[in-house]
């Protein structure tokens, strides 16, 4: 689909639990066609404070799958002295927001090879819930692994919904990490530490990682050493 800029209605904000994150569900008004790829991005949209003609643009990873039609999610963390999350902040149910999308290029490769690796730490998890969610929701057969690094158990986002689709598929392997641990009895090592320690790169699986730009150039590098190619690694920086 060609992107366009759409005005949406926010129908539920929910707080996260994990330190200023909050959840958007957006909505479109009746009749809106917005078709996406699992994976792409939407730019939301904001009147510069200093010239109100001028629009301010910042990218944010859609967090729902497209099967969920008349609307999308997104998850977001504010950043102290970021104009868009201060932004956001202010806002609340019933409240407009403009987006332009949809946008992007990480998206599932086709066709899925017999395993499917997603890395992400913190609200890089977003374009993987898209991921996620559409391919069991397509009956997926293949073998699908999420390591999800966090600090503290207490901001792993979507916990209760990974640990659902574990229980109800067993070809869905989550491993969630903490690096500071308090009282934990899961993974307690970085993301590439994980992905090295529990998974055997076969030479027909897909590696995708999000996330800041460091952990992705360190996940690179361990991947490249265990034996993934160049060509089946994939990845999206938010930095």
């Amino acid at each position: 689909m060609k992107a366009g800029i759409f005005t949406t209605r926010i129908e539920k904000l929910t707080e996260m639990g994990v330190q200023e994150t909050r959840h958007f569900r957006l909505v479109f008004p009746p009749g809106t066609q917005f078709d996406f790829e699992p994976g792409q991005f939407v730019n939301a949209l904001a009147p510069s404070a200093e010239d109100p003609t001028k629009i301010i643009k910042r990218p944010y990873s859609i967090d729902s799958p497209p099967y969920e039609k008349g609307a999308i999610d997104l998850v977001w963390k504010r950043v102290e002295g970021g104009f868009m999350t201060n932004y956001l902040w202010k806002l609340k149910e019933g409240d407009s927001l403009q987006i332009q999308g949809p946008l992007g290029r990480f998206n599932l490769k086709k066709p899925l090879p017999p395993h499917i690796v997603f890395v992400a730490t913190g609200t890089g998890i977003a374009p993987f819930r898209s991921m996620i969610f559409q391919l069991f929701k397509d009956g997926t057969d293949r073998q699908v692994w999420l390591i999800f690094g966090n600090r503290y158990d207490t901001d792993i986002l979507y916990d209760e919904e990974w640990k659902k689709l574990a229980a109800g598929h067993s070809n869905f392997h989550y491993l969630p990490t903490v690096s500071r641990p308090k009282i934990w009895t899961g993974e307690k090592e970085y993301v590439q530490r994980v992905l090295e320690k529990n998974f055997r790169p076969s030479k027909d699986g897909h590696l995708y990682i999000c996330g800041l730009t460091k952990m992705i150039n360190e996940v690179q590098e361990t991947a490249l050493r265990m034996g993934f190619t160049k060509d089946r690694i994939f990845f999206e920086k938010y930095d």
